[in-house]
């Protein structure tokens, strides 16, 4: 039996790169880089994990034709910042 998952409209996402570039993602979830309060995680193992040094970095997720998908993963020294724009409206001449 297959589970059927609605996670609603995707969010649109504002990326801004070190690079200067800016661009939009939509996504349902986005997980942030770890913070350097932990600096290791415990790696998968069959018998036994090992403390490897984490993976920093940014990940985008969203449900695209029923599947879960990864949509992007950037490292986090690329990205200057992050926000979620889909319920901002920019007013042209000061009319709201």
């Amino acid at each position: 039996m297959s589970a059927y998952y609605d996670y609603g409209p995707l969010d649109t996402y504002e990326i801004v790169w070190t690079s200067g570039h800016v661009e939009r993602i939509q996504a349902h979830q986005v997980l942030l880089p770890p913070d350097d309060s932990s600096p290791f995680k415990l790696g998968k193992g069959v018998y036994g994990s090992t403390v490897t040094k984490p993976s920093r970095g940014w990940a985008f997720h969203g449900e695209i034709d029923g599947r879960w998908r990864l949509l992007l993963s950037a490292r986090a020294e690329d990205i200057v910042s992050v926000r979620n724009v889909t319920h901002t409206t920019d007013y042209l001449g000061g009319v709201g």
